[in-house]
Order: structure tokens, then C-alpha cells, then sequence
């Protein structure tokens, strides 16, 4: 009976040694997942702000009709005051199938930076979403009232927006993203390493925080 309880014990310890492990082991884990393995290459054209040259960047996928992007957008906002001096911030399209706005704003978004308003006509369709997003038809009217608010060159904005330049600009972000394994938005990568979603202000901000260190 002593032995066999001998090795009841020991097998008991060495079976709270492994949960323990496996604990420590989620506690400790990481949210970002190694899906990428070396830094994604920025372009001249990338839609950036915060820091120049800085060693942390975060690139957002995107979709401007994606209600969870539209969700997302306040507290991307808020990293981006509070880490704008330190975090070079990057947005990208990724407008999704089934959205009819999706590529039209992203086009409209684009025609607006040839106009160096990129930056302005993201915050607008993102804090307007409920007006235009989630139609059964296209309303490229209502991104043309916006720009038209924004001072525009109206004649050379909507020539933008149907252009081959523009559309293949858009284009171009989708498939990189496609080859990056972006299947949803936002899709969020830190340093080339993709994010689990942070689920709060302060999760996002403890990411952050972790990748400056």
C-alpha cells in the first residue's frame, strides 16, 4: 500500500507541475501571432502618421463600410494620440465582398489623398458610417458631398475616383494583404507579426507599451 501511494503522490505532484506550466504559459502568452516573419516593407505611398522612421509600426487592414473597423476606429484613434510620437501608424484597404460601399469609399478615400486630404476623409466616413454604410446600392453621392465639404477640387475628385491609378492603388493594398493571410477586417500587423485583436483600450495599449520595451 506505501508504495503504491508513493507513486500516487508523485504522480499527483507531476500532474500539478504540468497545469501549472500550462498556466504560467497562458498567462505569460503573447497576442501577437508569428504569421509573418520578417517586417512588412513600408512604400513611399503608404497612408502613415506618427512617428517618422520609427522601429514600431502598426498596419491596420481595412475596410471603411466594416462596422468592426468602424468600432475599432475611436480607440485606434486614441493610440494614436497617445503613442503618435513613438508609433508610426499605417492604414491600408481592404474593403470586403458584400459591402457595396467598400471599394467606392476606399476609391473616394484615395481620390481625396491625391488632394493630401486622405487622413480627413478617413475620419469622415468612419465617424458618418451609420449614414452610408450597409446600403443594397452604391452612393458614390454621398463621398462626393463629403469631399465637397473638405474643400476639394471637385472636377479633379471625381476624376480620381474613376481612374485606373486610383483603382489599381486600392488594389494594390488588397493583394498584399491577401498575401499576408488577411481574410478579415480590421487585420491589425506590429512589426510584421500579426495581432490577435486587442478586445480593450487597456489591452491595446499594453501591446503597444510591450513592442516600445
Amino acid at each position: 500500500m506505501k508504495k503504491n501511494s508513493g507513486f500516487w503522490i508523485l504522480g499527483g505532484l507531476a500532474g500539478a507541475a504540468i497545469v501549472l506550466i500550462l498556466v504560467s504559459n497562458f498567462l505569460n502568452a503573447s497576442p501577437v501571432s508569428n504569421e509573418v516573419a520578417a517586417p512588412i516593407a513600408l512604400s513611399a505611398d503608404d497612408h502613415k502618421k506618427g512617428a517618422e522612421n520609427s522601429q514600431v509600426i502598426l498596419i491596420e487592414y481595412l475596410d471603411f463600410e466594416c462596422e468592426a473597423c468602424g468600432a475599432y476606429y475611436p480607440l485606434v484613434k486614441k493610440m494614436e494620440a497617445e503613442f503618435g510620437d513613438r508609433i508610426t501608424f499605417v492604414a491600408r484597404y481592404f474593403p470586403l465582398q458584400g459591402h457595396r460601399n467598400g471599394v467606392p469609399a476606399a476609391h473616394a478615400v484615395e481620390a481625396a489623398s491625391r488632394q493630401g486630404k486622405f487622413w480627413e476623409m478617413h475620419d469622415i466616413l468612419y465617424e458618418r458610417q451609420k449614414d452610408w454604410g450597409e446600403k443594397q446600392v452604391a452612393t458614390p453621392e454621398v463621398f462626393e458631398a463629403y469631399a465637397q465639404e473638405l474643400g476639394l477640387d471637385m472636377d479633379k475628385f471625381k476624376a480620381d475616383v474613376g481612374s485606373p491609378d486610383v483603382a489599381a492603388r486600392v488594389k494594390r493594398d488588397m493583394d498584399e494583404g491577401i498575401q499576408l493571410g488577411v481574410k478579415s477586417t480590421p487585420t491589425f500587423f506590429l512589426n510584421g507579426n500579426k495581432l490577435a485583436n486587442p478586445q480593450s483600450e487597456e489591452a491595446f495599449r499594453s501591446i503597444l507599451q510591450n513592442a516600445l520595451q
